[in-house]
């Protein structure tokens, strides 16, 4: 929820809450948009992989799309983009659930670490929040390397 555009204010709160992240989503709110979500003509750090990626975006999503179907999930027209970060880590907590290490290590290494690194770079003269979000999401991801 923290990294969806659609999902409610209350829900991005309630998460930010539960990732024990620094301050109060309300208060870094502003810089969160504007970290991730606007930007002209892109974000600092756009949750859509395939530009953080520098792959192109059609490609990238069919890809996703696949992934998305192999994992029963549906995705619905109007709601974020396959290739965005937040369907992303939901087909990753899916696949962690059914505990296909295959695809959990496919996300990993082909998409959300290198978005990671990406964010990384892009942030490394950020002293804020959206640093230590970004830096939190990788954590988790190589944590899962471990388990």
């Amino acid at each position: 929820r923290v990294w969806s555009s659609v999902a409610p204010h209350e829900l991005r709160s309630e998460a930010w809450e539960a990732l024990e992240l620094p301050g109060c989503f309300s208060q870094v709110e502003p810089a969160y948009w504007s970290t991730f979500h606007l930007g002209t003509p892109a974000p600092p750090v756009p949750v859509l992989l395939h530009a953080a990626l520098g792959m192109e975006g059609g490609h990238a999503r069919e890809e996703w799309m696949r992934v998305l179907n192999f994992l029963g999930l549906r995705w619905q027209q109007g709601a974020l983009p396959p290739d965005h970060l937040a369907p992303g880590c939901e087909a990753l907590a899916i696949a962690i659930d059914r505990e296909d290490e295959v695809m959990v290590s496919e996300l990993r290494e082909r998409y959300l670490l290198p978005w990671c690194k990406f964010a990384h770079e892009r942030l490394t003269d950020d002293p804020g929040t959206m640093r230590v979000l970004a830096e939190r999401f990788e954590s988790d991801l190589r944590l899962l390397a471990s388990l």
